[in-house]
């Protein structure tokens, strides 16, 4: 990888670990001010409390979900900065171009992440 694409997919992975700590931030702020809001006794608050309950953990989920995103994006970022970067963690071979296009903080080929994804099921 020459160091010009180096540094574009660099810009990359910054642009996107911006938004990432963006959407966490957010979800947070949000979720904090969710269990702060004062809830009264009658029916209708208990079912509000429900639906709220059930928007806060989906919430929760994805910012965990943005979380394991943001720790990929920060290891690509370190594997740029070691000169690693585009090269597969289980065979040594290039991961393509197009595929770090697609997907910027790719630890793997297609090939060796096909292969990870088919022992996972198997388990």
């Amino acid at each position: 990888m020459t160091k010009k694409e180096a540094q574009r997919f660099e810009k990359l992975l910054l642009s996107e670990r911006e938004r990432l700590v963006g959407s966490i931030r957010n979800i947070e702020d949000a979720s904090r001010h969710e269990s702060g809001r004062d809830r009264t006794g009658d029916l209708t608050s208990y079912a509000e409390t429900g639906t709220d309950n059930f928007e806060l953990e989906t919430a929760l989920n994805i910012a965990g979900s943005e979380s394991e995103w943001l720790k990929d994006v920060t290891e690509a970022l370190e594997r740029i900065k070691h000169g690693n970067y585009g090269i597969c963690e289980i065979c040594e071979k290039e991961i393509p171009r197009k595929r770090l296009e697609v997907f910027p903080s790719a630890k793997y080929c297609v090939a060796c992440k096909e292969m990870l994804e088919k022992k996972q099921q198997a388990v």
